[in-house]
């Protein structure tokens, strides 16, 4: 599966992979889905994404330094099913919300976890469901998920795990433990170093993403635990007034899960577990 590159300076992708995927799945147009979409995204012919390139194994560059991922895959396939080229734009992650907020971007996806806080300001099309786990320096996989207190996590700046972690924190308070300190990072490559050089006792991360990652650091393993009681829903971002776009991306995601392309992309990735039902994906979680 090949994206185009980076273009340099503007760190767009130009992506060539949805004519290639559109010839070998036989991707169809569907004219609900398209019709439902907004004037302007119809007539330009383009779905303008944004995303970020340090998240895998939902959105990253592979040995040979192409895009790729669940997200980009996803996304590709939806902007073909609506008759649309995606574009994707590889920005920093606390951009995201701001950047579809403002309208600069029609979409985000960077496996978001839908919150009261981002719900707010956008809407979302909800698409995957992740437990947590916790990714550790190697030789510390031992370390409990669900006893974190008086520990140290290092935290991406904007992710959803900031109040998961500050929950869990308080309840170590309210126990009369030593709550978990936090040191925060501007993206995730910075977070992963800082836990593979010893600068934090632990990452919080959906278990799709600490998995793939320990895979391919040696600095870094994955604990066996999951986190009690916890799961994360992700969608794809749209704006908050943009029901028509959300519409849209609903119904072609619909078609995906009915025609099997959407459990395809992943089950290839290895995250079965993270498959929705069409009811899920029509019902976003509300707050």
């Amino acid at each position: 599966m090949k994206f185009a590159s980076l273009t340099s300076g503007l760190a767009v992708l130009a992506i060539a992979f949805a004519g290639a995927m559109a010839q070998a799945e036989e991707i169809a147009v569907v004219p609900e889905a398209r019709d439902a979409l907004p004037d302007d995204i119809r007539d330009a012919g383009v779905l303008n994404i944004a995303t970020s390139l340090q998240w895998a194994p939902f959105g990253f560059t592979d040995e040979s330094g192409e895009p790729e991922g669940i997200d980009l895959q996803l996304m590709t396939l939806l902007a073909a099913k609506l008759g649309l080229e995606a574009q994707f734009n590889d920005i920093k992650f606390p951009s995201i919300v701001p950047g579809v907020q403002t309208g600069r971007y029609d979409a985000g996806v960077n496996q978001m976890g839908i919150t009261a806080e981002r719900s707010e300001v956008v809407s979302f099309v909800p698409y995957f469901n992740s437990k947590y786990g916790l990714l550790v320096p190697a030789g510390k996989s031992d370390t409990d998920i669900n006893d974190l207190c008086g520990l140290k996590l290092a935290l991406t700046q904007g992710s959803s795990q900031i109040a998961i972690a500050e929950e869990l924190s308080a309840k170590c308070e309210a126990d009369g433990k030593t709550p978990i300190a936090m040191d925060f990072y501007p993206n995730s490559a910075d977070t992963y170093m800082a836990v593979a050089n010893g600068r934090g006792d632990g990452f919080l991360t959906a278990r799709a993403v600490g998995v793939y990652t320990a895979q391919h650091n040696d600095k870094l393993e994955m604990t066996d635990g999951i986190l009690d009681g916890r799961s994360s829903i992700s969608g794809i971002v749209v704006g908050k007034d943009d029901a028509a776009l959300q519409n849209a991306l609903t119904l072609a995601l619909v078609s995906a899960i009915n025609d099997g392309t959407y459990a395809k992309i992943l089950d290839n990735f290895g995250v079965p577990e993270g498959i929705l039902t069409v009811e899920q994906v029509e019902t976003p979680p509300s707050f």
